[in-house]
């Protein structure tokens, strides 16, 4: 019966980033196998947390292999990134006189196309540049905000004003990495067969 048992959908699409590693059949081998061993030991529930956990860990592991690869490559790129979706706006917006929604819109059609470019230039090591995106946006953007609270409005933001800031960033980061994995979704099939 647990032959045919399938590992779970989701944390094997996570490992499947990094088909194109050349141990990754070799991983992908050892950890179903083991899946089936703890079906039969522990249970499915069991091994479908099992599963979770090492197909998160692996793909830490994995990305960190790949971003120690070319460190400052990849953080010089998260880094133009995001000055590009910062400034693009910015520019544009009194150049142009737009409205604040066509100004929003532009900064999340930025953040896509920054994340597309960023995996272009970096093929292979589009989670590495997402996760070096995400906590490099936030230590970027906090100056600001703290700016903003002492100097600028000298009393303490509304809870809401502060839930539709973090709001907003979650949704940047969300757009960029959809830039950064869309990239991944036509070429997939491909890139497996051409390294398995």
């Amino acid at each position: 019966m647990s032959k045919l048992l399938k590992p779970p959908a989701a944390p094997s699409a996570i490992l499947n980033f990094f088909a194109a590693q050349p141990d990754f059949p070799a991983l992908i081998g050892d950890m179903s196998e083991e899946f089936h061993q703890r079906i039969q030991s522990f249970g499915e529930k069991a091994a479908k947390r099992w599963y979770w956990r090492e197909a998160i860990r692996n793909a830490f592991a994995l990305t960190w292999r790949e971003l120690s690869r070319t460190p400052v490559r990849t953080t010089s790129i998260a880094f133009g990134c995001y000055l590009a979706v910062t400034l693009v706006p910015v520019l544009l917006t009194p150049a142009f006189n737009m409205r604040w929604i066509v100004m929003v819109a532009l900064n999340f059609i930025a953040l896509f196309a920054m994340g597309w470019i960023g995996a272009k230039l970096l093929p292979g090591r589009e989670l590495a540049l997402a996760l070096t995106f995400a906590p490099m946006t936030v230590c970027l953007t906090l100056p600001v905000v703290w700016y903003s609270v002492t100097f600028v409005f000298k009393q303490p933001l509304p809870v809401r004003f502060l839930a539709a800031m973090l709001g907003a960033q979650a949704l940047r980061q969300i757009f960029f990495w959809l830039g950064c994995f869309l990239i991944r979704i036509p070429s997939r099939s491909k890139g497996v067969s051409q390294h398995v």
